[in-house]
């Protein structure tokens, strides 16, 4: 081969434009096929593989470009991605910066509106060891709500039950409970107003029973005083 030739080879090598072919996730390397090449087992670039470390393997299919030291291909490096007709970007909106992943779930923030969404996921973990703060004001949850350890409110409590859960609660608030492992105590420390309907205790309606050997009052009601 020629002077001119190798000069050519090398250069045509130097940057290369490829698929995926193989992905060894263990070690951390794939192979890329350009036109009839298919390269040996390359190292893939990451944003970060220092103390803070960055994980998103490429994909077979995935458009990449091979950049291939002094033109040998076998001490090359891979760039993913290009973004192809087989694999093309999930959003076309300027103020979106977004990730999709391949069961269907995207991570998508609008900078230009200020909303992050989560959507298409089917489970969320958040593990600290010390605390984790929401701090906005206001808080919606649309589905039940489980409290393993203790519950603490601050602030003033509001129900707003369904009035037609089946008779199962003796007010519109719709609030059952019991105090304690198999039914220990219940402690409230203040005022309490009732109010638009019976207050039962045991099987008694507080506002209108009567006891026997009590004078009863003076009102027409005749109820305890």
């Amino acid at each position: 081969m020629n002077q001119t030739a190798e000069h050519s080879r090398i250069l045509e090598s130097l940057i290369r434009i490829g698929t995926v072919a193989e992905v060894d996730h263990t070690n951390a390397l794939c192979r890329v096929q350009s036109g009839e090449l298919l390269t040996d087992w390359l190292p893939w670039l990451t944003p970060r593989a220092g103390k803070v470390r960055i994980w998103s393997p490429p994909s077979v299919g995935e458009q990449v470009i091979l950049f291939s030291q002094s033109g040998e291909v076998g001490a090359g490096v891979v760039l993913p991605g290009l973004f192809s007709d087989a694999m093309p970007a999930p959003s076309s909106a300027a103020t979106v910066t977004c990730v999709a992943f391949p069961d269907g779930a995207l991570l998508s923030y609008n900078h230009d509106s200020g909303a992050l969404s989560v959507t298409g996921i089917k489970t969320a973990l958040i593990q600290a060891s010390d605390s984790v703060t929401v701090d906005c004001p206001e808080t919606t949850t649309t589905g039940n709500l489980t409290v393993g350890g203790d519950l603490v409110i601050k602030g003033d409590s509001t129900f707003k039950g369904k009035a037609d859960v089946l008779g199962a609660f003796s007010y519109a608030a719709g609030m059952s409970g019991t105090g304690g492992e198999g039914g220990g105590a219940t402690t409230i420390t203040g005022p309490i107003t009732q109010s638009g309907g019976a207050l039962t205790s045991n099987g008694v309606v507080l506002h209108d029973h009567t006891h026997d050997k009590v004078q009863r009052g003076n009102d027409s009601t005749g109820g305890p005083k």
